[in-house]
């Protein structure tokens, strides 16, 4: 059952009664299906109307049979979808969670008050940060982008050869608008991206690079080596539009994309660490 209609169900079952007036239109042709099955009675009054509560154990029942019948403001939006809708995708949560590694001492600040990731990190392995929009989450260190977790869970490995020091955060698969609006509110905005050496990555890059114009994309030095002994062809088999990739002027997109049609393959950043 849909939360407008449970809404009015409720108010319904408060009150005993509700002006036509106060239904939304798109509730009433199912306020008036509990009229025709005689749960709800209704009387005309002036203009409209006024629906009257005819049986109150049947629309208790009701509720309690087509879902959730609790009170609403104790859902989580995805909760609330669920309760009404039997789908989670309905609710539109508007936090977001990001996982974070770090290769050195440095600091997150929320809303003023420290974080040190890098000692949350040797003791747990990796961090997380859940960002809600009153948050005010800012870090006094540069940030790189991974795409996979391997350079996440692994940094002090990878990032000994590769020489970044900084954050961590891992973006997984495409780079969201909402991650993209969160990061322009830093203070110190991404600075180095790793991305797969395919489409998708380099697509992403670019995407970035549009909101970002100092980020840099990571191209190892041995990157023809890397694509001719551990490219894969199937990585180059997406749907993903190269429109972006084949009109931009960046040099560093380019460069890999052109290695990446040459050799015919795509490779992995996990690479990174075969270097």
């Amino acid at each position: 059952m849909k939360s407008s209609i449970h809404k009015y169900l409720l108010k319904l079952l408060e009150t005993e009664k509700l002006s036509q007036s106060s239904v939304s239109k798109s509730a009433i042709p199912m306020i008036e299906k509990f009229r025709d099955a005689g749960f709800v009675e209704w009387q005309k009054s002036g203009r409209g109307g006024i629906f009257f509560l005819k049986n109150r154990e049947a629309i208790e029942k009701l509720l309690e049979d087509t879902g959730y019948h609790g009170p609403i403001e104790n859902l989580s939006p995805k909760a609330k979808s669920v309760a009404f809708n039997k789908n989670a995708h309905g609710g539109h949560d508007n936090t977001l969670l990001f996982l974070l590694s770090a290769t050195r001492d440095v600091l997150w600040y929320k809303n003023g008050e420290p974080l040190n990731i890098f000692e949350i990190v040797q003791k747990c392995g990796v961090a997380s940060i859940l960002v809600r929009p009153e948050d005010d989450w800012q870090t006094d260190h540069p940030i790189a982008l991974v795409e996979n977790k391997d350079l996440l869970v692994h940094a002090d490995r990878y990032f000994k050869t590769i020489q970044f020091k900084g954050n961590i955060i891992y973006y997984g698969g495409w780079v969201s608008n909402r991650v993209i609006e969160w990061l322009k509110k830093q203070e110190k905005p991404p600075h180095i991206i790793f991305p797969d050496y395919d489409i998708v990555g380099l697509t992403n890059y670019l995407k970035l690079k549009e909101e970002f114009s100092n980020i840099k994309l990571y191209v190892p030095n041995n990157l023809p080596d890397l694509l001719k002994r551990f490219g894969n062809a199937e990585k180059l088999k997406t749907k993903a539009s190269r429109r972006l990739i084949e009109t931009t002027r960046d040099k560093d997109a380019r460069r890999v994309y052109s290695l990446i049609i040459e050799y015919g393959v795509g490779l992995d950043q996990e690479s990174l660490m075969l270097q």
